[in-house]
């Protein structure tokens, strides 16, 4: 009896271990110790009633399990009292002092079990026993039978007293297993269910609802700066609002981190969408005082609707997910609605980052050269590498479309060090075959400039090839990044001092500005296609820039004799296009061809 009372006191005690050994309530140590001290007292008392007539009347009846019982107990206690005074010594972390009292509860328990079985073997001896001493006296046995039955009665209420008392501690457990510590909302373990609910609501009233998936802007910025426990006081705050701005009959949960998702009740009208979500923005909102500073912080929602956006609780967490993403793309602080389309470019995306990680290894990749002419003699005098992927459907996927996923996927670095050896590699066999002024151009990301290794990778590459320097021309795109992004600007210049030449592409096109062409590096500037033909007054006026400034112009697209002799009357001294040749396999590719263009005469 005593042991079931006090095993149910330490359950109660730890009922909750995640909010007990939490940091916003304090743990009870003094409680828990006295509470096992109370349940090894029991057992110690027991083996020292045991001596050894009750020894052998134990065997007797085959109850010796109980002196092992009872070592066990004494034993688990004895192991939780220690590492009650390691945690206070500090000798241990709180989770592993909530391990081994959560492992001794769970003993107690066993043990208690284990303790029927004897008491029964006791219960059916002393039975006997009164049945022999009916023979003898009936009036002693009766008064004897009278007594255990009171004892027995007495035991058999107190186990259920306890087991009543463990079955309000699971319930409570079960209730906090669908409860978020944080915000108090329901958790995502509930999630299913609600929407569940819903979709069974929406069937009898044959009405739409829908589920909102909210996820905070720039959240993370705000609890890295601020740190976890500002950002812990944001998210109770936000899940405050969002649920005064969603209606009394519509559910909010905490899905995780910084995400929310919101199942409306049914509704007879797509407005009723439109106004609880524009409610949700508005209140998030709102500035927050955090840290003694007003905070701003926005939300992007994506909103996926029963039944035309999905028949079952995953479709519609998955779309409203996918809605969110797109909200996000449009520029967040708003709200999207699933829209099939473009769940499909979602999709398409994710199935070529997955396909972009075996890519290389797979031999998909292959590179196409393209010939650089200098336009006052027609001579070849180098190359653009150009990249070119093959995805395991034998579908032909286009560098526009491969190299923003690849650069925001992050393999940009691996495949960009592919092209680097493999052009240089090409580079040095035309070399070899008697090219040895032939200039190999290789486009370069400005995630690789990023990499502060990459200059040295190159340098390696050439030292292991004996390729010149100069022989490499790196070509990088007009970008606000290229200009501002320190590490990039460190490895332009480290480049320089390479001896490699820098290209600016696509020059007129990004963020012009004469400061950055006079700070950085740069030794050509490439005037982008879509300012051929060369009579177009943005094309002559870089050409007469890049005289002005001593730097040599690549023109590219160059399509027709007129465009070429405009180029040459402008003295652009290089140029690419399908006039020359379209891009070609190195095995297709003629590095000593001289073109003969018909320059027509100009007014």
């Amino acid at each position: 009896m005593r042991h079931f009372k006090y095993t149910s006191e330490l359950n109660a005690l730890i009922s909750a271990p995640a909010e007990l050994f939490s940091e916003s309530h304090p743990v009870k140590l003094g409680d828990i110790r006295n509470t096992i001290i109370n349940i090894r007292q029991q057992p110690i008392r027991c083996l020292s009633m045991i001596g050894n007539s009750e020894r052998l009347l134990m065997n007797f009846i085959g109850t010796e399990s109980v002196i092992e019982i009872c070592q066990r107990d004494i034993e688990s206690a004895n192991d939780s009292l220690l590492a009650l005074d390691q945690y206070e010594n500090g000798d241990i972390s709180r989770d592993v002092l909530q391990q081994q009292i959560v492992k001794s509860l769970n003993d107690f328990r066993t043990n208690s079990t284990d303790f029927e079985l004897p008491v029964e073997k006791t219960v059916k001896f002393v039975a006997n026993f009164i049945l022999t001493i009916i023979i003898l006296s009936s009036v002693v046995v009766l008064l004897f039978a009278v007594f255990i039955s009171r004892v027995v009665s007495a035991g058999l209420t107190s186990r259920e007293e306890a087991m009543d008392a463990l079955a309000q501690s699971e319930k409570r457990n079960k209730a906090l297993a669908h409860t978020d510590t944080l915000t108090g909302l329901p958790n995502r373990n509930l999630l299913e269910h609600t929407v569940d609910k819903a979709i069974n609501m929406s069937e009898r009233s044959n009405l739409p609802f829908a589920v909102m998936f909210i996820d905070l802007d720039r959240f993370k910025d705000i609890n890295d700066s601020l740190g976890h426990a500002l950002g812990d006081k944001l998210l109770v705050t936000m899940a405050q609002r969002i649920s005064k701005a969603i209606r009394a009959t519509d559910v909010v949960v905490r899905f995780g981190g910084d995400e929310f998702v919101a199942v409306t009740d049914c509704f007879e009208s797509i407005e009723t969408i439109d106004f609880i979500a524009h409610r949700i923005l508005d209140a998030i909102s709102k500035p927050m005082k955090l840290a003694n500073n007003d905070c701003y912080i926005t939300a992007s929602i994506g909103v996926a609707c029963y039944p035309q956006n999905g028949a079952n609780s995953s479709l519609l967490l998955k779309h409203a997910d996918t809605a969110m993403y797109q909200a996000k793309e449009a520029g967040k602080n708003q709200y999207q609605a699933f829209d099939k389309l473009s769940a499909i470019k979602q999709n398409r995306k994710l199935k070529l980052v997955n396909q972009l990680h075996y890519a290389i290894a797979s031999n998909e990749f292959s590179l196409v050269y393209q010939p650089i002419i200098r336009l006052v003699d027609g001579v070849t005098v180098g190359s653009e590498a150009l990249l070119r992927w093959t995805n395991p459907d034998n579908e032909a996927i286009g560098p526009d479309e491969f190299i923003p996923i690849a650069e925001h996927s992050g393999q940009i670095i691996d495949i960009g060090n592919w092209v680097l050896q493999q052009a240089c590699e090409q580079c040095k066999a035309w070399h070899d075959a008697g090219a040895t002024h032939h200039a190999m151009a290789i486009n370069v990301s400005s995630h690789q400039l990023k990499d502060q290794h990459f200059a040295q990778r190159l340098e390696d590459i050439l030292a292991s090839l004996s390729l010149p320097a100069e022989c490499i021309h790196i070509e990088v795109t007009e970008n606000i990044a290229i200009m501002e992004e320190q590490a990039c600007v460190a490895s332009l210049y480290r480049l320089s001092e390479l001896g490699v030449r820098l290209f600016l592409d696509d020059f007129g096109t990004g963020y012009s500005c004469l400061s950055y062409l006079k700070s950085l590096p740069f030794d050509v500037l490439k005037i982008d296609k879509s300012f051929m033909p060369a009579n177009n007054t943005i094309a002559s006026t870089i050409i007469a820039m890049g005289h002005e400034l001593d730097m040599e112009v690549v023109a590219e697209g160059i399509e027709t004799d007129m465009c070429y002799a405009m180029l040459q009357k402008l003295k652009c001294q290089y140029g690419q296009g399908y006039l020359f040749q379209k891009p070609v396999p190195a095995r297709e590719f003629d590095i000593y061809k001289q073109y003969k263009c018909s320059v027509p005469e100009l007014a």
